[in-house]
C-alpha cells in the first residue's frame, strides 16, 4: 500500500510549511465554540426530554412558532388562557425565521439547538474584537473562551429558549464589521440582533455613538444611531400598542410601575428627577448587578469605559425594572450585555499596559515598575486568570451536569426516575392533537402544538387536564398549594373523569355532563 509523502518545495528537500497543520489561537477558539454548541445542545434537549423545561417560556415560544407555521402569526395562549399575539409585549420577530424548519419537522429542538450553537459561535467575533484591542492572539483567545465558561451565560442558555439569547452573538458580529467598515455584514447582523427583542436595537444605536465619538466617523455613526432609536420608537410606540388596543404593553406597566408604567414615564422621570432614577437603579442591592456583569473579568472593563458603556441601554432597562430576574445574570435579560464586558476587559488590559509605560507611573512604582519583558507577559497572565476564574465560578455556581453545586439545575444533575418520565410520556400520548388542554408547567412544552394550551390551574374550556403532582407549581406566579386545591376541585366537580394515574401523573378527560 502506497503512502503519500508530504508535499516538497521544489529544490529545498523540505516539506512545504503551507501544508502543515496549524492549531493556533483561532483554531482553539473555533474548537471550543463548536464544542460548547454541541454539548449545550445535548444538555438543553435532554433537559426538555426529561420534562424539566417550562410552559413559560419554551412552550410559549414553541407555540408561537408552530402557530406561525399554520398561518397564525406569533399567536400563543397567554397566562390567563387568552389567545393573543407575542407582539403585545415583545417584538421578537426573529421567531418567524424558524417557520420553514417547522414546515419540515415541527419541534422545539430547533429552538434549543440553534440557541446553543449561536451562543457558542459568539466566542469567534469576541476573539476578533479582543485581538483587535489587545494586538495579541492567545490572550484574546483565552478571554473569548472564558466567556463560554460564564456560569450566568450557561444558565440562561439552559433556561428554555429566548430569542434575546442570540442577540449577544449577533451584536458582536455587528460591532466587529462596524469597526472593519464592512457595511453589508454589519447591516445584516445589526438587523438580526434587532429582531430578537425590541430593546436590543438601542445597543446598535450605542454602536453608532461609538463610531461617531470614538472612531470619528459621522457618516457611519449618525445613520446607525438614528436608525436604532427610530426602530425602537417604532416598536414601542406603534407596533406593540397596535396589539394592545392603543395601550402600553402590560409587561411595561407591570415592570416599570414606579415610572408610570410607560416608556414616556421613564423618559419624563429621567429628565425631571434624575436623582430618583439613579437612586432607584441602585436601591435594594441592585448595585451588585455591576459586579455580576464585570466581576467575571476582574473589573478590567473599567479601564475601557468607551466599550463597557455600549450595552448601557440594556443595563438601564434591567436596573429600572422591578422584576428581580432582570438584574440576575443567570437569566436571559443579561445575555446581550455579558459579551461586551469581555470585549471591554481585553481593551482594558491594553490600556493598563499603556498606563504602566507612562513616565510618571514608572516613577511612582520605582523599582516595582515592570520592564518591557514583564509588560509583554501581563496580557497572557491576566487573560489566563480570567479563564481560570471563569472555570472556577462555573464549577461553584454553573448549571452544567459535570459540576454538582447547589445552584445547578437539579433536574439535569438528578433527573426524575425513569418510571416517572415514562409515565409522563404515556400521559402526553393520550392527549389528541387538536384538543384544548390544561397542563402543569413542566408538561406544557410537550403539548404546545395546538391553539389552546392553558397553564394549570387555569382550566377554562379544556377538554383534557394533565398534571404532574410532583411538580405542580409555576414558581413565579402560582403557588403549589393552589394547584393542589384546584386538582381536588376537578376530582369533586364530576365534570372530568380520571383516565390515567401513574407515578404522580394524572390525566382527566371532560365528561359528557361537563360539556
Amino acid at each position: 500500500m502506497q503512502t503519500r509523502s508530504p508535499e516538497i518545495k521544489k529544490g529545498s528537500g523540505e516539506p512545504n510549511p503551507k501544508r502543515r497543520l496549524r492549531f493556533g489561537a483561532r483554531e482553539f477558539v473555533i474548537a471550543l465554540a463548536l464544542f460548547y454548541g454541541v454539548f449545550i445542545s445535548f444538555v438543553a434537549v435532554y433537559k426538555h426530554e426529561i420534562y424539566a423545561s417550562s410552559r413559560f417560556d419554551l412552550g410559549n415560544m414553541d407555540q408561537a412558532v408552530w402557530n406561525s407555521s399554520e398561518g397564525r402569526i406569533l399567536e400563543a395562549t397567554d397566562e390567563r388562557g387568552e389567545l393573543t399575539s407575542r407582539l403585545r409585549n415583545h417584538a421578537d420577530f426573529l421567531l418567524l425565521a424558524y417557520v420553514p424548519f417547522y414546515w419540515v419537522a415541527a419541534s422545539p429542538h430547533w429552538l434549543l439547538v440553534s440557541q446553543a450553537v449561536v451562543v457558542g459561535l459568539g466566542a469567534i467575533p469576541l476573539f476578533w474584537l479582543a485581538r483587535r484591542f489587545l494586538k495579541r492572539e492567545w490572550p484574546a483567545a483565552l478571554i473569548a473562551v472564558a466567556y463560554l465558561f460564564n456560569p450566568g451565560l450557561q444558565a440562561a442558555n439552559l433556561f428554555d429558549y429566548h430569542a434575546q439569547m442570540l442577540a449577544g452573538t449577533f451584536l458582536l458580529f455587528a460591532f466587529h464589521y462596524l469597526l472593519e467598515r464592512r457595511l453589508w455584514p454589519f447591516v445584516i447582523f445589526a438587523i438580526l440582533a434587532s429582531l430578537t427583542k425590541e430593546g436590543i436595537v438601542l445597543i446598535v444605536a450605542m454602536m453608532g455613538l461609538y463610531s461617531l465619538f470614538i472612531e470619528r466617523r459621522p457618516r457611519w455613526g449618525v445613520p446607525v444611531f438614528l436608525a436604532g432609536v427610530g426602530y425602537f420608537l417604532l416598536t414601542m410606540l406603534v407596533i406593540i400598542p397596535a396589539f394592545n388596543v392603543g395601550a402600553a404593553s402590560g409587561l411595561v406597566e407591570e415592570r416599570y410601575a414606579a415610572f408610570g408604567g410607560s416608556i414616556g414615564g421613564v423618559i419624563r422621570t429621567a429628565i425631571t428627577d434624575p436623582f430618583f432614577v439613579a437612586a432607584y437603579m441602585l436601591a435594594d442591592g441592585k448595585w451588585t448587578y455591576f459586579f455580576q456583569i464585570f466581576g467575571m473579568t476582574g473589573m478590567l472593563g473599567i479601564f475601557a469605559p468607551h466599550l463597557a458603556v455600549i450595552p448601557a441601554s440594556e443595563v438601564a432597562i434591567n436596573l429600572l425594572s422591578d422584576r428581580p430576574q432582570m438584574t440576575n445574570t443567570y437569566y436571559h435579560y443579561s445575555a446581550p450585555i455579558l459579551p461586551f464586558s469581555y470585549v471591554a476587559a481585553a481593551a482594558g488590559i491594553a490600556t493598563l499596559i499603556r498606563i504602566l509605560t507612562f513616565p510618571r507611573v514608572r516613577r511612582v512604582l520605582g523599582r516595582f515598575s515592570p520592564g518591557a519583558y514583564a509588560r509583554s507577559k501581563i496580557p497572557i497572565l491576566l487573560a489566563f486568570g480570567i479563564l481560570l476564574f471563569g472555570i472556577e465560578m462555573d464549577f461553584e455556581r454553573g448549571p452544567l451536569p459535570v459540576f454538582h453545586s447547589p445552584s445547578n439545575f437539579r433536574s439535569v444533575i438528578d433527573p426524575a426516575p425513569t418510571e416517572r418520565v415514562e409515565a409522563l410520556d404515556e400521559a402526553v400520548s393520550l392527549i389528541p392533537e387538536e384538543a384544548r388542554v390544561s397542563a402543569t408547567n413542566n408538561i406544557g412544552p410537550h403539548l404546545a402544538h395546538r391553539r389552546h394550551l392553558y397553564l394549570f390551574p387555569t382550566v377554562s374550556d379544556a377538554e383534557y387536564v394533565i398534571l404532574d403532582e410532583t411538580a405542580p407549581g409555576y414558581d413565579t406566579q402560582i403557588e403549589p398549594i393552589l394547584n393542589l386545591q384546584s386538582t381536588q376541585e376537578i376530582r369533586r366537580s364530576g365534570e372530568y373523569e380520571e383516565i390515567f394515574a401513574e407515578e404522580g401523573v394524572v390525566v382527566f378527560r371532560k365528561t359528557d355532563s361537563g360539556e
